[in-house]
């Protein structure tokens, strides 16, 4: 089991990167609705306006917790912020610069619309949709680093590490497939949530003129849903076999399965969370082979738009699931390979291939550098682990959480403030998605654009 600072940091950080999937696939598919609306479509212009508010609130929604998942890791690991803002300063300051570009473009997207011309309002939609694709770009760089910190060195005259950011990218190779799984999965997640909602929509709605929106914009979503589902398959399997040069992470997902590398001993089982990612992604899958035939001809039973709505949440809870799968695969280390170099398992030598450059002199002191990076807590299962590994010889002294941000008062507060955020999220969110639009509008549309 985990302590409660890695609970925490679970929790605020799953939200936060569901709803940032979310946010990609919106930034795209509103200026999409919008264009098609300017071009004719009139029923698509009041979809676009909706979905643009629930793009808002999830955006919102995502900014909460990540700020919540930043102040957590500072208080829990402030050796770990340290150490990572000082190494990976460009991929942060690059997702840095486009979330404050995207922020910009949302709020200038909303505040235009009507008001600006067509072309400017369409380069505003563009400036959206690909600082939506550049913050990830960034970030998954990190996560990249954090499993094979490729480019990385150390200069044991400094004292100092010092980062090849050209072989951070190009040498590293877990940073493309998780990126362009990243992307394709924030896709196909949008996709899936946005025709279950209106699938759902055309049984709660009264207008016969709303039902034929819905219908129509859940008709729009089958077919992307359907081929992301079919690339998530092969994308998954990329990113997967791309852990292969982690033994550590890609045992401890996949050897209780029977696929093994290297020593082949999972010392940390989270075999069971990709079992739980695989069933929410075959219910996906299943969902939409059951009502891809009746969407598409029009002819959607009330059965058909509840397990579409159904399927979207699954997808939600898949990208959380896979979020964890990928972070405790490799707890409690925030560096997925330095266990097995540590263990003998990897030499250092065997590093130079990802540009990492630590001279085999200098790996006492470099041990003794990441110590204070390890996600360590005061609980039997992390001593478990490196006892397990041989390598708590490295770690005499344990550097835990911040003893404070732990303490019964401050987790209960910390509690409270959580389950308030939950529940103002959740009410956020479904209710901007599926309140019926105003009918009048929608049936003017309908009866402008026919």
């Amino acid at each position: 089991m985990v302590g409660l600072a890695p609970a925490f940091l679970a929790l605020t950080f799953g939200l936060h990167i569901t709803m940032v999937n979310l946010g990609i696939g919106l930034a795209w598919l509103v200026p999409y609705l919008k264009w098609r609306a300017d071009r004719g479509e009139k029923d698509l212009e009041q979809v676009a306006r909706s979905l643009m508010r629930f793009y808002a609130a999830t955006y919102g929604v995502a900014g909460v917790f990540g700020t919540a998942f930043t102040v957590f890791l500072l208080s829990y690991y402030p050796g770990f912020i340290g150490f990572a803002g000082d190494i990976a300063m460009i991929p942060f300051g690059i997702a840095i610069v486009m979330i404050a570009l995207h922020f910009f473009a949302i709020s200038a997207f909303w505040y235009g619309w009507d008001r600006w011309s067509r072309g400017t309002h369409y380069f505003i939609g563009f400036l959206l949709g690909i600082s939506a694709l550049l913050i990830p770009l960034g970030f998954r760089a990190v996560f990249a680093f954090l499993n094979i910190p490729a480019g990385l060195g150390y200069d044991p005259a400094a004292k100092k590490f010092y980062l090849d950011v050209a072989a951070a990218i190009l040498k590293n190779p877990t940073y493309i497939p998780l990126y362009v799984k990243s992307i394709v999965a924030a896709f196909t997640t949008t996709f899936l949530v946005v025709m279950g909602a209106y699938a759902y929509k055309y049984f709660i709605v009264n207008s016969e003129a709303e039902k034929q929106v819905s219908l129509k914009v859940a008709r729009m979503m089958a077919k992307p849903a359907a081929v992301g589902l079919a690339l998530m398959l092969l994308l998954g399997l990329w990113y997967a076999f791309s852990l292969e040069n982690i033994p550590y992470k890609f045992n401890n997902v996949f050897a209780t399965l029977g696929l093994k590398v290297g020593y082949g001993k999972a010392y940390y089982d989270v075999s069971w969370l990709f079992v739980l990612k695989m069933l929410l992604f075959l219910f996906q899958i299943v969902a939409v082979a059951y009502a891809f035939k009746a969407v598409m001809s029009g002819r959607i039973s009330r059965t058909h738009g509840r397990i579409l709505l159904y399927a979207g949440v699954a997808a939600l809870l898949t990208v959380a699931a896979g979020e964890y799968l990928n972070a405790f695969s490799q707890y409690p280390f925030f560096v997925a390979v330095w266990p097995d170099v540590l263990a003998g398992h990897i030499q250092p030598t065997d590093l130079a291939k990802y540009g990492i450059s630590i001279p085999a002199s200098s790996l006492p002191e470099v041990v003794s550098k990441i110590n204070s990076i390890v996600l360590l807590d005061k609980t039997p299962t992390v001593s478990k682990i490196l006892q397990g590994l041989g390598i708590d010889k490295y770690f005499p002294e344990v550097n835990p959480v911040n003893e404070i941000a732990v303490e019964g008062s401050v987790v209960a507060l910390t509690i409270g403030f959580l389950v308030f955020l939950l529940a103002a999220a959740a009410y956020l969110v479904f209710y901007i998605l599926l309140r019926p639009s105003s009918p009048k509008k929608v049936e003017e549309a309908i009866a402008e654009e026919y």
